[in-house]
């Protein structure tokens, strides 16, 4: 029986039933779960953006963008996580799913790196820099313009932990699989 390596080569990696059931479960709530957080996050992303006294600068197209783009990431990288749930089958992993989801995670996270950089740049400048010339102009910060500041923050920390707990789930270390083979067998 082969266990799984640093890259595998085999086209399914055998691992013990109770890791098995773990994928299963994890994948399928974690995916749900940061699924449904990423669908908020864009609905709420559209309508707050519109709202917040930063609505009428010029850069709220960018900041609303890269905002909803963070989102969509972690709301796409949800489906992905529910999705390999079909890689895994009695005894087994499929190998190459596998590398193609760790890949899916990982860029995913990459995107939404991406735009919440630009989304943190764009709106923090934009806020630091009102009211320079004419202070009527000046936007005083609220409770509600600190928590949409967060929303894409939220999005990337969540679709990272995805691709994480997927690497982690899907590539095991051996010591791991050692360990659930040595709990299964008493």
């Amino acid at each position: 029986m082969t266990y799984p390596t640093v890259w595998p080569r085999e086209p399914d990696r055998r691992l013990p039933p109770a890791m098995i059931g773990t994928i299963r479960e994890v994948t399928t709530s974690l995916g749900i779960g940061t699924g449904a957080v990423g669908l908020a996050m864009v609905v709420v992303i559209q309508i707050v953006g519109r709202i917040l006294p930063t609505a009428t600068d010029g850069a709220n197209v960018v900041t609303m963008g890269m905002a909803t783009f963070a989102a969509g990431a972690l709301l796409l990288s949800g489906i992905a996580m529910v999705i390999s749930r079909t890689l895994v089958k009695t005894g087994s992993v499929k190998t190459k799913g596998a590398i193609l989801v760790r890949g899916v995670e990982v860029g995913l996270g990459g995107g939404a790196l991406f735009a919440t950089v630009i989304f943190l740049v764009f709106y923090l400048s934009g806020v630091a820099a009102s009211g320079r010339y004419d202070p009527q102009d000046k936007i005083d910060v609220t409770p509600g313009m600190v928590m949409y500041t967060l929303l894409p923050v939220l999005a990337l920390i969540l679709t990272i932990v995805n691709a994480v707990v997927a690497h982690r789930l899907f590539f095991p270390t051996v010591e791991k699989v050692q360990k659930h083979l040595a709990r299964e067998a008493g």
